[in-house]
C-alpha cells in the first residue's frame, strides 16, 4: 500500500491523507547514490489523484520496509499524473553547513555536520566507523558534506569511507550496510535479461614486494598466465621483517583484495530473465539487499570473486525486484587502505631513490587522492609536525605539519626523479 501525507508529516503510522491507487510505482536506490521513486497514477473517479502535490510525502514499500519520499515533480498528462519523489533524506539539500573543520574520529566528524547546519532538522546522524581523519567543508549542503567527491573539500565518505544507510529521518554511514547471505550465482554465456561487463584494466597478477631492510621478492597470482604479460604492482610494508611475512602480505592482495581478477558488473533484469530456463540460477538474488555480498562464478573462465549489490529497481506494487546490479564497489580511496596495517599503493610507481627514503622512515603511512604521506613524529599524518609527502611535486619534507604552506615544503626529489642534496 502507498499512502500520501502532508508536507509536515514526521511519523507515518496512519493513512495520512489516504491510500493511493497508482498504475505503477518503482523505487530505485544506488549504494551511496540516488534513492528515488517514480509513480504513475490514473485519474480515478474517487479523486485520489488530486492529493498528489509537490512537497507532499509518499510512504511506499522498499526491499527493507516502507520509506518516506517527498514529491518534487508532478507532470499531468492525458492519461494520468506522473510524480517523481526523493527519499526524505534529500530534505537536507535545502540546508547549508557553515565552516566545518573536524580532526579526530569519524563519530566526531559526523556529529559536526548537524552542528554546522543553518537550522535544525529532525534527522539523526551516526556512524560505526572507527577511524581517525579530517572533515572539512564550507557553505555546502549536508548531503554534499557526506557524499561529495569534490577535490577542494574533505567530505565524510571521501575521507572515512563507508556506506550510507537511509531509514526515515535516520542518516547513518556504516562500515558496511549489507551482509554475505551465502548467495552464489554462476554465468558463462549471454542470457536474456543478464548484462555482464568484465573490466581487466586494473588487474594485477604479479606483486613486487619490498619489506624491512631491503627484503624483496616477486609473487605471482595463479592467474598470471591468463594474460599475455604479467601485470605488475608494487607493495611496500615496513612491518614485514621476514620473507615469509612479506609473501603473506603479497598473497593477501590476491586472496582478499582480488586484484588479479577483473572488475565485474552484472545487471540482472528479472522481467525477461523470468521467461528463461536459467532463471532458477538467479532466483536467489530476490533475497539480496543493497550492500549485500554475492559470490559470482564465471564457469567459462574458471574464476570466482565477491561482488556487492550496488543498485536495484523495486516494484512497490508487486513487492519484487525489477532489476538488481552487482559490481565492485569502492566508496573512496580511504576505504581501501587500512589504518597503518597495509601501506601498499597502486597508483604510485616510486623511483629507487624515493623508495630508499621511504623505507627508512618509522611512522604512519597514509594515502590521499593526491599524495602519499609518511608521518615521522606521531602515529597520525594529520597531527605530525615532521612529514614526508610524495605526489605531483615529487618527494617533499616539512616540519610544519599537514597545513604547511607551499614554501614550507622542501623538495628532496623532483617529479622528474632529480635527487636534491
Amino acid at each position: 500500500m502507498i499512502t500520501i501525507h502532508e508536507k509536515t508529516a514526521r511519523t507515518f503510522g496512519t493513512l495520512g491523507l489516504g491510500a493511493l491507487l497508482p498504475a505503477s510505482c518503482v523505487v530505485t536506490e544506488e549504494l551511496n547514490g540516488a534513492f528515488e521513486l517514480e509513480m504513475e497514477h490514473p485519474y480515478d473517479e474517487g479523486g485520489k489523484w488530486r492529493r498528489i502535490e509537490r512537497g507532499r510525502i509518499l510512504y511506499a514499500p522498499t526491499p527493507t520496509g516502507r520509506q518516506p519520499f517527498r514529491i518534487y515533480n508532478v507532470a499531468p498528462s492525458m492519461n494520468g499524473i506522473k510524480a517523481n519523489a526523493r527519499h526524505i533524506f534529500y530534505d537536507l539539500l535545502d540546508n547549508l553547513c557553515g565552516d566545518i573543520v573536524s580532526v579526530g574520529t569519524a563519530a566526531q566528524a559526523m556529529a559536526a555536520i548537524p552542528e554546522a547546519m543553518a537550522y535544525s532538522m529532525p534527522f539523526t546522524f551516526s556512524t560505526d566507523i572507527e577511524k581517525n581523519g579530517r572533515l572539512t567543508a564550507s557553505r555546502v549542503n549536508p548531503v554534499h558534506v557526506l557524499l561529495a567527491e569534490d577535490e577542494n573539500m574533505e567530505g565524510f565518505v571521501r575521507m572515512f569511507g563507508g556506506e550510507l544507510l537511509r531509514d526515515h529521518f535516520s542518516v547513518a554511514v556504516k562500515q558496511a550496510i549489507g551482509e554475505d547471505r551465502d548467495v552464489v550465482i554462476r554465468y558463462g554465456k549471454n542470457l536474456v535479461g543478464l548484462e555482464v561487463n568484465e573490466d581487466e584494466s586494473e588487474v594485477r597478477t604479479r606483486v613486487l614486494a619490498y619489506g624491512k631492510e631491503d627484503i624483496f621478492l616477486a609473487v605471482d597470482s595463479p592467474h598470471v598466465n591468463d594474460y599475455i604479460y604479467p601485470k605488475i604492482v608494487t607493495l611496500e610494508d615496513e612491518s614485514a621483517d621476514t620473507t615469509a611475512k612479506l609473501r603473506q602480505k603479497a598473497l593477501e592482495l590476491f586472496r582478499e583484495d582480488e586484484i588479479d581478477l577483473p572488475k565485474i558488473n552484472i545487471k540482472v533484469d528479472f522481467l525477461p530473465l523470468a521467461k528463461t530456463e536459467e532463471y532458477k540460477d538467479f532466483a536467489a538474488l530476490e533475497e539480496v539487499r543493497l550492500g549485500d555480498t554475492v559470490t559470482v562464478i564465471n564457469s567459462r573462465m574458471g574464476f570466482s570473486k565477491r561482488a556487492k549489490a550496488i543498485s536495484y529497481k523495486w516494484d512497490c506494487l508487486l513487492g519484487q525486484y525489477e532489476q538488481v546490479e552487482l559490481g565492485d564497489f569502492l566508496p573512496t580511496l580511504a576505504n581501501s587502505i587500512t589504518d597503518g596495517e597495509k601501506s601498499y599503493q597502486f597508483a604510485v610507481e616510486a623511483s629507487l631513490e624515493a623508495k630508499n627514503v621511504i623505507n627508512i622512515i618509522s611512522g604512519r603511512i597514509a594515502i590521499t587522492e593526491t599524495s602519499f604521506y609518511v608521518a615521522v613524529d606521531t602515529a597520525d599524518y594529520l597531527t605530525s609536525d615532521r612529514l614526508f609527502r610524495f605526489g605531483e611535486n615529487g618527494l617533499q619534507f616539512t616540519e610544519n605539519g599537514i597545513d604547511a604552506k607551499d614554501e614550507e615544503w622542501k623538495t628532496l626529489i623532483s617529479p622528474d626523479g632529480i635527487l636534491y642534496r
